[in-house]
């Protein structure tokens, strides 16, 4: 199967078989048995989430606590996938949001890619149709202009990758928490909060297209309150005994909070 991706040594396209994928040049990657294959070079940086963090989020997703976020990009995104569209799912984690699109639009093309060797071959385990890779944001291998729609979520942003990668006529779509995301779990941990800024971090290469603010308060049992501690910054940045106070509550409620931005780009 040929698909969109490039080869990271000479940039030809990879041909992915059952367990390889391999370039005109005979460059070739072992896939996992799950179905991932690792497209970061030796000798490239790595780091990613350790498997905690990647493991707490998959099973903090998979309980449905972001449905809200998932169904919103199934409707923006409507006008925008088409038959045959190329849809890469940038820092795409363990892949519950790829994976959740991939699902309503059976009918385009997707791919996610992420640091994590580990959180892609849980993506490509759950995956129905979207192939997944190991890849560094600042070199993504795919050729220029190649991507129909490009998303991003919860993640920095890489504007001049982005550029090269997505298409003339395609979109960017990045998502980012809104100024009272987790406040209330934010308020059990600290005595003093902040909310978050709403600065998306995206230079003038794009220009916004849409904005919608998404909002639901959700309640959390100890387990999925574990889950989210953990797979947050708030795990390392917080205090030990005040984490482990927090993590022994029965029960915890908190808005969930999200703006989805669209972009286009400027040519």
């Amino acid at each position: 199967m040929k698909n969109a991706i490039i080869c990271p040594v000479c940039g030809e396209g990879l041909t992915f078989t059952e367990k390889t994928a391999v370039c005109p040049n005979r460059h070739s990657f072992d896939r996992a048995k799950e179905g991932s294959v690792n497209l970061i070079l030796n000798g490239s940086p790595t780091s990613g989430d350790d498997p905690k963090m990647v493991s707490a989020r998959k099973n903090f997703l998979g309980g449905g606590y972001y449905g809200h976020l998932s169904e919103a990009l199934k409707e923006e995104l409507e006008v925008y996938i088409k038959n045959g569209s190329t849809v890469l799912d940038a820092c795409c984690g363990e892949g519950y949001f790829t994976n959740e699109l991939s699902k309503a639009y059976p009918e385009a093309d997707f791919y996610g890619f992420d640091l994590s060797k580990r959180a892609v071959r849980y993506a490509a385990r759950d995956s129905e149709n979207a192939i997944f890779f190991a890849a560094n944001i600042s070199s993504i291998p795919f050729a220029d202009k190649s991507v129909d729609v490009l998303t991003h979520i919860f993640a920095p942003v890489c504007d001049a990758e982005f550029s090269r990668i997505l298409k003339d006529d395609g979109i960017f779509v990045h998502v980012f928490p809104g100024k009272d995301h987790l406040m209330g779990i934010k308020k059990l941990l600290y005595e003093k909060t902040r909310e978050n800024d709403e600065d998306a971090g995206v230079s003038e290469i794009f220009e916004l297209v849409s904005s919608k603010k998404i909002r639901k308060d959700i309640c959390l049992d100890n387990a999925a309150l574990v889950d989210l501690l953990t797979m947050t910054p708030y795990f390392y940045r917080t205090p030990k005994d005040r984490l482990e106070d927090v993590m022994k509550k029965d029960s915890a409620s908190t808005p969930a909070e999200f703006i989805i931005n669209i972009y286009k780009k400027r040519v």
